[in-house]
């Protein structure tokens, strides 16, 4: 309570000096409103912040200068995590009728607000919309819509309004609405309806030119068609727009320059990125192309000399494996058991991080489940790195 009280005093002070203006102001010096603001700070310090905010509300009706005080006090509740109590304080303050109209655009807004920290998306999805038409909150109303609609998986709704935030040159939400498209293309591959997935990522990619998400949903569905160089094009895309992404198109590209019976072609560009890219799961890549194509001893050479440089996980369990292929006995039990060791932490190893805010995952997301931001949470490396000598 001490800790409310403190947040509450500026609030109160305010209200005091708004009180003694008014009074000072007053023909015959009556004062009218001190009594009332001393009895809700009293309701404070009792430890009462109902009662005392049943007082604050009730002298809104006294006329439009404490609106400001009310607003500013329903404010710190909803910080506070007291929605309810800043709900009420709104929603009090909008069912007066001698507010300004700028006013009741503010108590509007502070409502919505206090609705959607709630999660009552519908109450407040009705107030922003209303407020969609007033020039001055237009901007913050329809980025509350935005969040609103993509809360909702009311995708299309959510690319409309980032059109109409763009058109009155609003926060610019390309990155958004092109993970919008790509919801909706995803929603339309599973209907194996492959042509209207195709054109939501054409569309995501002219929103967002570096959209890694569109290019890597069009290779999977060019594979699922059978073309495997256009599945190529759009997975070599996503190295090229970003690095980060690459291992999520390993597998994928593997099988496809198998299947078109190329595999120099794909070494070679394996070995390309591998000079500018360390990461264990590059690495590990690399390693099992060597194993397949060249053999045990060319492998193990590579892994050999990449692990001295650049140590993972992935490359050392790579390398174990090997040499256990080469042979049994007491000897090997130790590489075993690294083996395993090594198998059991991968497991339980986080495998994605978000740039924004840190949050691990062990799957991709494309909208961080923390700190809500799109396209931000990318493959870890899994690369040791040594302590200087």
């Amino acid at each position: 309570m001490i800790e409310l009280l403190w947040l509450l005093l500026p609030v109160a002070a305010a209200s005091g000096w708004w009180a003694a203006r008014r009074e000072l102001a007053r023909p015959n010096g009556v004062p009218v409103r001190g009594t009332e603001y001393f009895k809700g700070l009293n309701y404070l310090i009792d430890d009462k912040p109902d009662q005392a905010i049943e007082v604050f509300t009730r002298m809104a009706g006294v006329d439009r200068g404490t609106a400001e005080i009310h607003l500013a006090l329903g404010n710190l509740f909803r910080r506070r995590g007291e929605v309810d109590r800043a709900i009420h304080i709104h929603s009090s303050l909008i069912a007066r009728t001698n507010l300004t109209a700028d006013q009741r655009h503010r108590a509007m807004l502070e409502l919505g607000e206090d609705y959607l920290r709630a999660g009552l998306f519908d109450r407040a999805e009705r107030l922003f919309q209303e407020l969609v038409d007033q020039p001055d909150h237009r901007a913050i109303a329809i980025s509350r819509l935005i969040y609103i609609f993509q809360q909702e998986k009311d995708w299309r709704q959510a690319i409309d309004y980032c059109d109409r935030l763009q058109q009155i040159g609003g926060e610019a939400k390309n990155k958004e609405a092109a993970h919008f498209c790509c919801e909706l293309a995803e929603a339309a591959s599973l209907r194996r309806e492959d042509a209207e997935a195709n054109q939501w990522l054409l569309n995501a990619l002219q929103r967002d030119a570096n959209c890694t998400r569109a290019n890597l949903l069009r290779g999977r569905l060019a594979m699922r068609a059978g073309d495997h160089r256009v599945a190529i094009a759009a997975f070599k895309a996503v190295e090229q727009q970003d690095r980060g992404y690459f291992p999520e198109v390993i597998a994928p590209l593997s099988q496809c320059f198998s299947v078109l019976g190329l595999p120099d072609e794909w070494l070679s560009y394996l070995r390309t990125i591998q000079q500018q890219d360390h990461g264990g799961r590059l690495t590990d890549a690399l390693a099992e192309w060597l194993l397949k194509q060249e053999g045990e001893d060319a492998a193990m050479e590579f892994l050999n000399r990449e692990l001295q440089d650049y140590p993972t996980l992935l490359g050392l369990r790579r390398l174990v494996e090997i040499k256990l292929q080469r042979g049994v006995g007491a000897e090997y039990a130790d590489l075993r058991a690294l083996h395993s060791i090594s198998t059991q932490m991968l497991n339980n190893a986080a495998r994605y991080c978000c740039a924004s805010c840190g949050f691990v995952v062990k799957s991709l997301h494309w909208c961080c489940p923390s700190c809500q931001e799109w396209n931000t949470i990318k493959p870890m490396p899994d690369l040791v790195i040594k302590t200087a000598a």
